[in-house]
């Protein structure tokens, strides 16, 4: 969703909803996402666009062991400033797209792990057992 900068300068806050589900087709990791909701506060000074964001969003991740799907809801605020400063955190181009924008931040937010409550927390390799010659120092460390 691109916005023009004339377009953002008269609003001082927008509300979307955004359809991700077209940008998730290759990912291992997002199995399935529904619209996010978006919530921006717009402040303008000289030539830098400062955004207070609030996103919320369900989606369903895959599991880090078993890869079933987890359901996780997921609600962030994030500050974005637009400008052609260093503390800028993207340039201040005419239009905004800030449909991808966010959906990086979605991505950056969202846990690494995320576990199935049918996930056990036992390894997936056997316990190997200790050389015959250090077994009964194995059963000493272990009491």
């Amino acid at each position: 969703m691109k916005y023009s900068i004339h377009e953002l300068k008269e609003k001082t806050s927008i509300d979307l909803v955004i359809d991700y589900s077209k940008m998730i087709k290759d990912s291992v990791e997002v199995l399935s996402i529904e619209p996010a909701k978006v919530k921006a506060d717009i402040f303008f000074k000289h030539d830098e666009l400062t955004m207070n964001i609030h996103v919320d969003v369900n989606m369903e991740l895959a599991c880090s062991k078993t890869l079933k799907p987890v359901p996780y809801e997921m609600s962030f605020d994030e500050v974005i400033i637009f400008g052609n400063t260093e503390e800028a955190d993207f340039p201040f181009e005419d239009p905004l797209e800030l449909e991808d924008i966010i959906f990086g931040y979605i991505l950056s937010e969202k846990p690494y792990t995320i576990y199935h409550p049918d996930a056990n927390d036992a390894s997936f390799e056997p316990e190997k057992s200790p050389h015959p010659a250090f077994a009964d120092l194995d059963k000493i460390v272990k009491k």
